[in-house]
């Protein structure tokens, strides 16, 4: 059984993605590289005390706000629609899951933080790394 999932690590020049929960989670604030994230990811983040984290870490040009090229979400949708995931993917999850795919072409490697299995199951399938939060990560891919 393949563990697709990874603890963090400094990662140097690669990019690392956020979804939702990483910045809930706190898993910004322990991350020493520069991370990227999307401006649905952003608007979900409602409570003050993750408002403050997104206000410190944008302040220390730890985090960038990048949405997807429209070509990108195309791609990741047909993806989801071959893989059955469609209906299990938000908006956010697939600008995330996007964004991730656009950077694989830009970066060397491309680490997406999530603890979301349907996310994770998605990104595997691209080839896209994860690094896990506070759960186990996606352990097997099932057909």
């Amino acid at each position: 059984m393949r563990d697709y999932s990874l603890g963090y690590y400094h990662t140097g020049n690669n990019c690392i993605i956020l979804d939702t929960g990483a910045i809930f989670s706190g898993f910004v604030l322990s991350n020493l590289d520069k991370s990227i994230t999307t401006s649905s990811v952003i608007q979900e983040v409602k409570d003050e005390a993750s408002k403050n984290i997104l206000n410190i870490i944008i302040n220390a040009d730890k985090l960038s706000i990048i949405d997807p090229d429209t070509k990108f979400l195309l791609k990741i949708k047909e993806e989801a629609k071959k893989w059955k995931l469609s209906s299990k993917l938000s908006k956010t999850d697939l600008d995330v899951l996007a964004l991730s795919l656009q950077y694989k072409e830009k970066c060397e490697e491309v680490y997406l933080a999530t603890d979301d299995y349907s996310i994770q199951k998605l990104a595997v399938k691209l080839g896209i790394k994860i690094i896990k939060i506070k759960y186990k990560g996606i352990k097997e891919l099932k057909k």
